[in-house]
C-alpha cells in the first residue's frame, strides 16, 4: 500500500552496499551465501515446470514481475516450499495490481473507486482462457504499469492454483478494495485509530490472507485463524516501520501517513513539514520516537505469532521480513537523519542478519540485541521515553525464554577449523622432513614442533566439546512463559503505558 511501500527498500543497493561490505568481511560472507542460495533456490523452482506446461512462459513473468516490482520480497518467497510459493506469488501481484488503480491520483478518484470495489471480481472473469482477461494500461507507471499491463497472464497463473488459494486471494482483494474505496479521497489520519486502520487496510489484511494460505497448505493448524490479531499486528507491523523510515520520502510526495494525533504535539507551526526543517530537530525526534513507540506495541503480537510456527520454511518467510523491520525500527529510533534521507540497513547486514534467522534461538537473539541497542539510545526526558522502556523491556522479557545460554561459536568454530587444517599441513610437512633427516638434538623435536603438536591437541579437544552445537536444530515451538494478548495489556498497564489504541475487532469488522 502507499504507493507500493510494503517492504521493498530493505537495505543499501549498488555500489555503494557493496562498498560498506567490503569494509566487514562477515558482511561480504554473509552477501554472498545469500546469493547463491537465493540463486539456487530460483533455478530449482524454474527447474520444476515442465516446458510442455502452457503456463510456464506466464510464471516465469509473473517472478520476473515479483523482482521488479519488489526485489526485497522476490528474495524472502524464495524461503517458502514449492506448495506455497506460486500462491503468495500471485498473492501479491494481484495486490500489487490493486494498489496501483488506487495510488494513481491522475486517473479520477469515482472511477478508481468503482475500480477498486470490483476489482476482485476481474480474478475469476472469463474463467475458460486467459484470452479478453481484464488488463489495462491507464494506471500507474513503470515496472507497475507493466504489470497491469500484462494482468491477464497474472489471471492465467491465478487460474491454476487451487481453489483454497483462490478464495484466500479473492476474499483478501475484496475486502482491501472495499477499504481503499471508502478512503480513496482521504489526505491524512487524523488519529491513531485512523493511522491503525489505514495499515489494517494495505498489511493487516496481507497478514491474515497469508496466515490462511499457511492453513490451507497444510504447513501450518488452525491456531492462526483463531487468533487473527496476531497476523494483523505481524502486518501493521511491517508497514509502520515502513511509515516511519520514509517520513522525508512522504513528504517531497506530499503524501501524509503519521497521524495527526501525535505529531500535532511535537510540531511547532501545525504542519508535518516542520520537521524537516534543521532547526525544529529537536521537536522532529522527539516525535520519530513516539511513532516507533507506537509501533513497538505491537511486537509482542508478532513474538507471539512466531513461537506458534511450525512448519520452517513458513518460519522463515514471516520471520526475515520481521527482523528486518525491526533492525530498521532500531536504526531510526532517536535518529535525526530520518528527517534528511531514508535510513536503511546497509545491505551486508540485510544478508547477515536473513542468514541468522533461521531457528527461534536465532530470531530472539537478534530480538534482544535490537531491544537493548534501542533502550541504549532512550534518553530521559523525551516525551516518549517511559513508555519506549516498558514496551522494550516486554519484548526482552519475551524473547529472553528463547535465547539459547549458550554464546554463538559460527565464527570461533570456523578459526579453530582453519587453524587445524594449518597445523595438521605442517605436522605432515615436517613429519616427511624428519623421515629424510631424522631427529637433531639427541632425539628431542623442535620446540616449534612441540607447540604444534600441543595446539592441535587443544584444537581437537575444542572441536570435540563445542563444535558440533553449531549444527543443532532446536524445534519450533511455543515456550510455556509466553504471554497472551490479555496478559500483555495487562503488563503494559502496570508499566503506566497508555491503553492501546489498536482494536483487533472493530478494524475486521468495517471491511468484512
Amino acid at each position: 500500500g502507499g504507493g507500493g511501500r510494503n517492504g521493498e527498500r530493505c537495505g543499501e543497493g549498488g555500489m555503494g552496499g557493496l562498498t560498506e561490505a567490503v569494509k566487514r568481511p562477515d558482511e561480504l560472507v554473509a552477501m554472498l551465501r545469500f546469493k547463491h542460495k537465493a540463486s539456487r533456490a530460483a533455478a530449482a523452482s524454474s527447474a520444476r515446470r515442465s516446458r510442455r506446461d502452457p503456463l510456464t512462459a506466464d510464471w516465469e513473468l509473473c517472478y520476473d514481475f515479483l523482482t521488479k516490482v519488489s526485489r526485497s520480497f522476490a528474495l524472502v518467497i524464495m524461503e517458502l516450499d514449492d506448495e506455497l510459493r506460486d500462491p503468495v506469488c500471485i498473492f501479491y501481484l494481484v495486490l500489487r495490481g490493486l494498489d496501483t488503480v488506487e495510488d494513481d491520483t491522475s486517473v479520477d478518484a469515482a472511477k478508481r473507486t468503482a475500480l477498486c470495489k470490483r476489482f476482485y471480481t476481474l480474478l475469476e472473469a472469463d474463467g475458460n482462457g486467459a484470452e479478453g482477461a481484464w488488463r489495462s494500461s491507464e494506471y500507474g507507471s513503470g515496472h507497475a504499469r507493466d504489470l497491469l499491463e500484462s494482468f491477464d497472464r497474472v489471471l492465467a497463473c491465478y487460474r491454476a492454483l487451487r481453489a483454497e488459494y483462490r478464495a484466500v486471494i479473492r476474499d483478501i482483494t475484496r475486502r482491501m478494495g472495499a477499504g481503499m474505496a471508502a478512503h480513496i479521497h482521504d489526505k491524512e489520519c487524523i488519529s491513531v485509530r485512523d493511522y491503525d486502520q489505514y495499515c489494517f487496510y494495505v498489511a493487516g489484511l496481507v497478514g491474515l490472507g497469508l496466515s490462511d494460505m499457511f492453513v490451507a497448505s497444510g504447513r501450518e493448524d488452525a491456531f492462526f485463524q483463531q487468533n487473527e490479531h496476531l497476523s494483523i499486528s505481524m502486518g501493521l507491523f511491517l508497514q509502520k516501520t515502513n511509515i516511519i523510515r520514509d517520513y522525508l520520502e512522504d513528504i517531497h510526495d506530499a503524501r501524509t501517513f503519521w497521524p495527526r494525533e501525535i505529531w500535532t504535539r511535537f510540531s511547532p507551526n501545525g504542519t508535518l513539514a516542520d520537521f524537516a526543517e534543521e532547526r525544529y530537530r529537536g521537536n522532529a525526534v522527539e516525535c520519530l520516537n513516539a511513532m516507533v513507540a507506537d509501533a513497538l506495541r505491537h511486537v509482542p503480537d508478532c513474538i507471539e505469532y512466531m513461537s506458534h510456527v511450525q512448519n520452517p520454511f513458513v518460519f522463515n518467510f514471516v520471520a526475515i521480513p520481521q527482523v528486518m523491520a525491526l533492525g530498521t525500527l532500531a536504526e531510526c529510533f532517536n535518529n535525526p537523519l530520518v528527517f534528511e534521507g531514508v535510513v536503511k540497513l546497509r545491505r551486508g547486514l540485510t544478508a547477515k542478519l536473513i542468514m541468522r534467522t533461521k531457528t527461534m534461538p536465532a530470531l530472539f537473539r537478534l530480538y534482544l540485541d535490537f531491544a537493548r541497542n534501542m533502550r541504549k539510545k532512550c534518553v530521559p526526558g523525551d516525551a516518549s521515553y517511559e513508555l519506549t522502556l516498558a514496551r522494550l523491556t516486554l519484548v526482552e522479557e519475551l524473547a529472553v525464554p528463547y535465547v539459547p545460554v549458550t554464546p554463538d561459536l559460527q565464527i570461533p568454530n570456523i578459526l579453530i577449523a582453519v587453524l587445524v587444517f594449518m597445523l595438521s599441513v605442517y605436522m605432515v610437512q615436517r613429519r616427511r622432513l624428519l623421515d629424510i633427516e631424522g631427529l637433531a638434538h639427541g632425539g628431542m623435536p623442535d620446540p616449534q614442533d612441540m607447540f604444534a603438536v600441543g595446539a592441535l591437541f587443544l584444537c581437537v579437544t575444542y572441536m570435540l566439546a563445542f563444535f558440533g552445537l553449531q549444527f543443532m536444530r532446536p524445534t519450533i515451538e511455543r515456550s510455556s512463559s509466553s504471554c497472551t494478548l490479555l496478559e500483555l495489556q495487562n503488563i503494559e498497564r502496570s508499566e503506566g503505558c497508555t491503553e492501546s489504541h489498536f482494536s483487533e475487532d472493530s478494524l475486521r469488522t468495517t471491511v468484512a
